[in-house]
């Protein structure tokens, strides 16, 4: 008897989530023996998708440390699993039916200069989280249109395609980066609470497009450091181009 409740103990760890759903690594105190490129090489199950986009646009040189100006970056990854929901909804069998251009764009968004750990990056707090976070909640009465919060209602037409004011979204503390793409995103870290004792737990990091209406992203995984940077996994709820807003990506399906 006590081997099967040893044998439905280990099934439950195995199959529990933690809180902030991280990418498991597989490295030692976050290090990689080689460059940012060969990291993607080396988890296919996070990261295929990721290489492929790279190589499409022409970046694996950027990637291994080789471009001047470039020899160490932070590189806020998506996953093969943001890139998949991104290919779904645009209707692509494969990264390479994406455009050369699209794939540089999209990876570049989520490249910064230099090398940013976990730790360099300041506490923060957001503030009136309730008019700024692109939750659900943000759906009028009626299912009809997404509020967003400035007011406007997106209908799909051409107007107020952009913030007259990003920094509206941001909060205290924090800093704010500058993808390579110049689009802005401010980011903060946070102090988990511990057996319910605050400011004492795992330090996460979060991120608010200011060019996407304050869209909230979730950071997995932090501080994975092959030997040209670090690299921080973004949620495997993200979908690629989320950083920067587009008309067209205004549907109910991208706020779920």
């Amino acid at each position: 008897m006590k081997y099967i409740i040893s044998i439905i103990g280990l099934f439950l760890l195995i199959s529990c989530n933690t809180k902030y759903n991280m990418i498991e690594t597989g490295l030692v105190n976050g290090k990689f023996d080689g460059n940012m490129y060969e990291y993607l090489q080396s988890n296919h199950y996070d990261w295929d998708s990721t290489r492929l986009m790279v190589e499409r646009a022409n970046l694996v040189d950027l990637f291994e440390g080789k471009r001047a100006g470039y020899e160490q970056i932070t590189f806020f990854g998506p996953t093969n699993h943001s890139i998949r929901r991104y290919m779904l909804q645009k209707g692509y069998s494969s990264v390479a039916e994406i455009e050369v251009d699209t794939c540089y764009k999209m990876i570049m968004e989520c490249v910064v200069k230099g090398k940013h750990m976990r730790d360099d990056i300041p506490l923060g707090k957001e503030i009136a989280q309730e008019n700024t976070d692109d939750s659900s909640d943000n759906w009028n009465d009626s299912g009809d249109d997404w509020e967003y919060p400035d007011g406007d209602m997106g209908d799909g037409g051409d107007e107020n395609t952009e913030d007259e004011n990003p920094d509206q979204y941001k909060g205290t503390g924090g800093t704010v980066f500058t993808g390579e793409m110049g689009n802005r995103f401010w980011i903060y870290s946070f102090q988990d609470s511990y057996n319910e004792v605050a400011g004492v737990g795992a330090i996460v990091l979060f991120i608010k497009a200011l060019d996407n209406r304050g869209k909230h992203i979730d950071i997995a995984s932090t501080n994975i450091e092959p030997t040209n940077g670090v690299v921080h996994s973004l949620h495997y709820n993200f979908t690629l181009g989320d950083f920067i807003f587009t008309q067209e990506e205004t549907t109910p399906d991208d706020f779920e």
